[in-house]
C-alpha cells in the first residue's frame, strides 16, 4: 500500500480516505466508534470516525466496544454487498472485513448524540466541550477558520508584510475600551493590562523601520457582553509606512478576497469603497451600505468599465 502523509506508527491512513481503489488491501485505522449495529448473533457493524469521515468495519459480535470508545481497527478493504452501498458516505462503497479491534480507551455513554440531527442545549455543549468538538459542524468551523488564517498569512506575506507577535502583557493605553488588569507578583501594587489592540506596538515597529507589519492578533476588552461582542476576539492587524489610504485599502482588499475565495471556493468581485461623506448620506442605519442611489449609480458605472 502506498504511504501517505496521514500515516503514523499506529495507523496507515484516515478513515475517510479509504475507497474502492484499495480493495483487497489490509489497512489499519484509528478513531472513535460513532455507532454500533448488531447483525445477528455473531456479527456487528462499527462506524469508525475520525476527522476525515467514517468507515464501516465488520467485527465479531463478541468484540466489546460501544459508542465513543477509542479504537484501532485493522481489516481488509472489501466492496460492500449489493444493495448495502451508502451514497451519503465518501466510503460508502467499501467496508473493512476480517477485522481485529484494539480498544485504546473506553467511554461512558455520552450525554447527547453527536450527530447533527439533534439540537443540543448550549449549556450542555459547553459543559461537555470535548464531546461537542467531535461534532462535524464544530470540526468544519475550526478547520475553516484555520484555512482562512493560513490564506490571510499567505496574502500578507506576498505583499511584503512581516508577521510580528506582540506582547500580551502590556502597559495601559488611552483608548476607548476598558482593559483587563493583571496584578504583578514581583512588583506589588503594580499591574499589567491585556491589550485591547496592538496599537502602540505596531507604531513602535513602524518607527523601528519594519515598513510593513501584520499579525492575526488576539484582542481583549472588559466590555459588557452583547450579541456581537465578547471579552476576546481575533482581528487581522496591520500597519505600513510611507503609504496612503488607498494603499491600505488595497492591502486589506487583496487579503479579504483571497480569504473569501478559500472559504467559499468562489472569488468575489472587486470591493468598492465610499468616502466618509458618502457613508453619512447612504443610509439612516448605523452601518453604511451600498443600497443608496449614489452607490447604485457608482457601482453600476464601475461594473461597466472595461476589465
Amino acid at each position: 500500500m502506498q504511504m501517505n502523509s496521514e500515516a503514523t506508527s499506529m495507523r496507515d491512513l484516515l478513515c475517510g480516505s479509504i475507497d474502492s481503489s484499495m480493495i483487497g488491501e489490509r489497512v489499519t485505522v484509528c478513531g472513535w466508534v460513532a455507532k454500533r449495529r448488531e447483525h445477528g448473533e455473531h456479527l456487528a457493524f462499527l462506524d469508525v470516525r475520525d476527522r476525515s469521515g467514517i468507515v464501516q468495519a465488520v467485527v465479531d459480535g463478541s468484540v466489546d466496544v460501544r459508542g465513543e470508545y477509542v479504537v484501532r481497527v485493522s481489516g481488509t478493504v472489501q466492496r460492500r454487498p449489493e444493495g448495502t452501498l451508502n451514497d451519503r458516505l465518501a466510503t460508502g462503497e467499501v467496508e473493512l472485513t476480517e477485522c481485529t479491534v484494539e480498544t485504546l480507551a473506553s467511554a461512558e455513554p455520552p450525554p447527547f448524540q453527536l450527530d447533527e440531527r439533534v439540537d443540543i442545549d448550549e449549556q450542555v455543549r459547553l459543559r461537555y466541550r470535548f464531546l461537542d468538538l467531535r461534532r462535524e459542524k464544530m470540526q468544519h468551523n475550526l478547520r475553516l477558520r484555520a484555512k482562512v488564517n493560513a490564506t490571510l498569512r499567505r496574502a500578507m506575506d506576498a505583499q511584503g508584510f512581516c508577521e510580528v507577535e506582540t506582547p500580551l502583557l502590556w502597559a495601559p493605553t488611552p483608548e476607548g475600551a476598558r482593559e483587563f488588569v493583571v496584578p504583578s507578583r514581583l512588583h506589588p501594587g503594580e499591574f499589567y493590562v491585556l491589550p485591547q489592540s496592538p496599537q502602540i506596538a505596531k507604531q513602535l515597529l513602524m518607527v523601528g523601520g519594519f515598513d510593513r507589519y501584520y499579525q492575526i492578533a488576539r484582542c481583549l476588552r472588559d466590555d459588557d457582553l452583547r450579541a456581537d461582542r465578547q471579552f476576546e476576539f481575533t482581528q487581522l492587524d496591520l500597519e505600513a509606512s510611507f503609504v496612503t489610504q488607498d494603499d491600505i485599502l488595497a492591502f486589506v482588499s487583496a487579503a479579504v478576497l483571497d480569504a473569501a475565495e478559500a472559504a467559499t471556493g468562489v472569488r468575489p468581485g472587486t470591493i468598492d469603497s465610499m468616502t466618509w461623506a458618502q457613508a453619512l448620506t447612504s443610509t439612516v442605519r448605523t452601518s453604511p451600505t451600498f443600497d443608496s442611489p449614489w452607490c447604485s449609480k457608482t457601482c453600476q458605472r464601475r461594473s461597466q468599465r472595461p476589465r
